[in-house]
């Protein structure tokens, strides 16, 4: 079973300046309400559940604990543990946290939301036994350098057969927009993993997005 000290939150040293300037970013768009990788949730949701049945089919019961990266509000950690995984959620935004424990309380399901840095799971108190990951787009919004720290984070937590289900847009300049990831970034960053199956996102998508071509990957650790 995955452990979590919840009396450790804070990030040390390069991962502190990068928790501080995205902390910064997303406590803007959080505080001003805009969030738009909320507003396709009931097609995200739909397909992920999709991939979720084909994850626990070959799976027994107790399916052990599974981690959700940059969770927001825990819609996702949410599912995993009606699905009856000991989930555990990570963000960043104080308040996506907050609202992901109201929602948790609101809806009577028992998960566990740190807020946290991605880069630093360790140092936000984040201990192993994670036998699933979960990232729906928060990949994309990290630089090179922090999504190496967040594959070293990641296998320190993870166990020695876990699987990972990851949804990124492709990769390409897009200005402030997060930049996307081939597939040869999750391997990059993700040493140690590979990927073993992967299928477009069919969701209709605004206007100004469509051109983002977002995937799903299931990665498998080797």
């Amino acid at each position: 079973m995955a452990t979590v000290d919840v009396t450790k939150f804070q990030a040390t040293g390069s991962s502190r300046r990068h928790q501080a300037g995205s902390t910064r970013f997303y406590r803007l768009i959080y505080g001003v309400g805009f969030r738009p990788w909320e507003a396709d949730a009931p097609k995200v949701g739909g397909e992920l559940r999709e991939l979720l049945d084909a994850e626990q089919a070959v799976r027994q019961p107790p399916y052990g604990a599974a981690l959700d990266l940059g969770c927001g509000t825990g819609p996702w950690s949410i599912e995993l543990a009606r699905r009856g995984w000991d989930v555990v959620g990570v963000d960043i935004v104080p308040k996506a946290i907050r609202a992901a424990r109201r929602r948790a309380r609101d809806e009577d399901v028992d998960v566990t939301f740190v807020e946290g840095d991605v880069t630093a799971l360790r140092s936000a108190g984040i201990g192993p036994g994670f036998s699933f990951v979960l990232d729906i787009e928060c990949f994309n919004h990290l630089t090179d350098a922090q999504r190496a720290s967040v594959g070293r984070e990641v296998n320190a937590v993870a166990t020695t057969d876990a699987t990972m289900i990851v949804l990124v847009w492709s990769r390409a300049r897009r200005g402030p927009f997060p930049p996307g990831a081939r597939p040869d970034d999750l391997t990059a960053a993700f040493s140690g993993w590979e990927i073993v199956g992967e299928q477009a996102y069919e969701g209709a998508l605004p206007r100004p997005m469509r051109n983002i071509a977002p995937r799903w990957y299931r990665l498998a650790r080797t």
